[in-house]
């Protein structure tokens, strides 16, 4: 399951297709209407009206009245349709990658049309972007009306599972299998790969005006005080993965959950990390800030509210 805000809502997706809508800071929730029953991974407002959630089969909706209803604007049968034709034209023009990416596409749809897309950010209304396994990368200008695929657009070519894209100030980061971090050039329209010294995977990124954080599997941190040009590995009081988190606002540090259903809590400079228990005892899989001094968090057992850590606790 996942959560966002939208303007005064909150917006969380999970099984199923489930989406549910709260005007009231997590207090209640009502279900919205949604034309899939694909499991939903991920969800992303840029505006109070506008949003994208995706998800399994390569499903990427759209909601314009704040998440009360949703169209599908994108699976992985118009995918499948759209994107070999895409690259077959350009390897019949002798084109060696084109060809490449048609024979890894269709090896990834050969079982069918299930793989998801796992993270989805847009930078405003109309440009935004969505990745997920095996490299799937789209990307789009005119608010989802088209989406083309970008793999030619990122040092891929492994094809490793793209976990969660981020943009951080002025940054738009990638982060994936094998210790990945990818950046937008925005001159070249590139996905640059960096190494950070870590093997394992990454699931997200956060960040300010003074650091980056990259985090995953079994509590793996690493900060980048250069923006993302190089990474070092930092130490957290908890081993266990980290699914999520959230930049608090004003600058107030950072919040993120973990497999063991903990909430951490770190400084603006991320160089102190504080671990309390979630109340209710389950896996928690996203976090997403609240006025004052709370957070609503999701997981497998459903969603709930949860005060903040405070650094100074002992």
């Amino acid at each position: 399951m996942a959560v966002t805000t939208a303007g005064q809502k909150l917006i969380a997706v999970g099984m199923r297709g489930l989406v549910i809508v709260s005007d009231d800071n997590g207090l209640h929730w009502r279900q919205a209407r949604v034309p899939v029953q694909s499991d939903l991974l991920a969800v992303m407002f840029p505006t109070a009206n506008k949003g994208w959630a995706v998800g399994h089969d390569g499903t990427i909706l759209h909601s314009q009245d704040g998440g009360e209803t949703w169209i599908l604007q994108l699976d992985g049968r118009a995918a499948e349709h759209q994107f070999v034709p895409f690259y077959q034209a350009r390897a019949d023009q002798g084109d060696s990658r084109a060809q490449a990416i048609v024979e890894g596409l269709k090896i990834n749809f050969r079982s069918g049309p299930s793989l998801p897309y796992l993270s989805v950010w847009f930078e405003n209304e109309s440009v935004g972007y969505a990745v997920g396994s095996f490299g799937s990368i789209v990307a789009t200008t005119d608010g989802g009306k088209h989406w083309l695929p970008w793999y030619e657009r990122i040092e891929n070519p492994e094809g490793l599972n793209l976990n969660g894209i981020y943009g951080v100030g002025a940054e738009l980061l990638i982060v994936g299998e094998q210790g990945h971090v990818f950046k937008l050039d925005r001159d070249t329209r590139q996905f640059r790969s960096i190494r950070t010294g870590y093997e394992g995977s990454f699931f997200s990124v956060l960040g300010n005006d003074e650091v980056l954080v990259a985090f995953g599997l079994r509590g793996k941190f690493f900060r980048s005080t250069d923006h993302g040009e190089t990474w070092s590995a930092g130490v957290l009081p908890a081993t266990s993965t980290i699914a999520s988190g959230a930049a608090l606002a004003n600058g107030g540090g950072f919040v993120m959950v973990n497999a063991a259903g903990q909430l951490l809590l770190a400084d603006p400079g991320a160089t102190q990390v504080r671990v309390a228990s979630a109340r209710k005892a389950m896996r928690l899989t996203a976090v997403a800030p609240l006025p004052g001094n709370q957070v609503v968090v999701a997981g497998l057992r459903g969603i709930g509210l949860e005060p903040l850590p405070s650094l100074s606790s002992r």
